[in-house]
């Protein structure tokens, strides 16, 4: 796929900026597809699963570390493929990053970590979990490098789907084989309760 630099895409920079801006903004999930490690290697696999984020003074921050969201490839001094989708679910815009991994002693992480917090779904007091994070958990900051690989102007043909990440998650039991039987009985039990 072609590289477009933001200013092919939307005339100028500005407006390319803003476009991401407002994709990212309105994005509560990424996709990330690393590009090459700190050493400039492929990395692999070729992407993740969706990724929540924060979008905060033109940056994405991410939170990754034990028992949070595994972001393989994805490590400071990398390179990575950043895709956002709209409103409508369709993909908005993909955009090149760098990766930097915070310093819990800096005041980046001071100002990031109490937003990402907030925006953790069943993350708890936001006050209480950000001071157990440094030494445990890593926020990574992913820069725009400027270059979009894809806009609404310029989305390839094909699916772009990915397969599934493994995951040891299982169903726990058998469905019962007469199961949609017994839901329409009780559909129809439900709905002669309903006309009394």
């Amino acid at each position: 796929m072609a590289r477009l630099r933001l200013a092919d895409v939307a005339g100028d920079n500005a407006e390319a900026s803003a476009a991401v801006e407002a994709a990212m903004k309105g994005a509560g999930v990424v996709w990330l597809r690393p590009d090459r490690g700190p050493t400039g290697t492929p990395v692999h696999p070729p992407s993740t699963g969706p990724v929540w984020h924060v979008w905060s003074d033109g940056a994405c921050y991410l939170l990754t570390g034990p028992g949070e969201q595994p972001l393989p490839g994805i490590v400071h001094g990398a390179q990575c493929q950043v895709t956002a989708r709209d409103g409508a679910g369709g993909r908005a815009i993909t955009w090149a990053a760098t990766v930097d991994a915070l310093d819990p002693a800096g005041s980046e992480w001071r100002s990031v970590a109490p937003k990402l917090a907030a925006g953790r779904l069943n993350g708890g007091d936001p006050v209480a979990v950000v001071p157990t994070w440094p030494g445990r958990l890593t926020i990574l900051c992913l820069r725009p490098t400027g270059a979009l690989t894809t806009a609404r102007t310029g989305l390839p043909d094909g699916s772009q789907a990915a397969v599934p990440l493994p995951s040891p998650a299982t169903t726990p039991y058998r469905m019962p084989s007469d199961i949609t039987r017994r839901w329409r009985r009780r559909r129809r039990a439900d709905q002669e309760r309903n006309k009394t």
